[in-house]
């Protein structure tokens, strides 16, 4: 796979996943029920500073094209999967035990 095909893949990851997280922030966030600004856990506000800083390393890797900004952009993009893996498990989890409630 040639070098500006893995740029543009890993820039596709970074847009989708950073709309993904900000949609999900918006409308009530993966690890609270009812989000509220004023009582913002820490989860959610890492997540709201982490994705612009990846969005960021995206269009400043198509602006200069610098090996280290792709380094960097791979390396984000590795970071936001673990995230997606990681939250699509906890809601797994909790799908499980709240059908275990009922």
């Amino acid at each position: 796979m040639s070098l500006p095909l893995k740029a543009a893949l890993f820039s596709v990851v970074h847009f989708i996943t950073a709309t993904a997280v900000y949609w999900y922030l918006i409308t009530g966030g993966w690890l609270t029920n009812h989000y509220h600004l004023k009582r913002s856990n820490i989860a959610n506000l890492v997540l709201a500073v982490f994705e612009p800083i990846a969005v960021v390393s995206v269009i400043a890797y198509w602006i200069w094209r610098k090996s280290f900004l792709y380094r960097l952009m791979f390396i984000l993009a590795l970071v936001q999967i673990l995230v997606g893996a990681g939250f699509s498990l906890s809601l797994c989890s909790y799908a499980d035990v709240e059908a275990e409630m009922m």
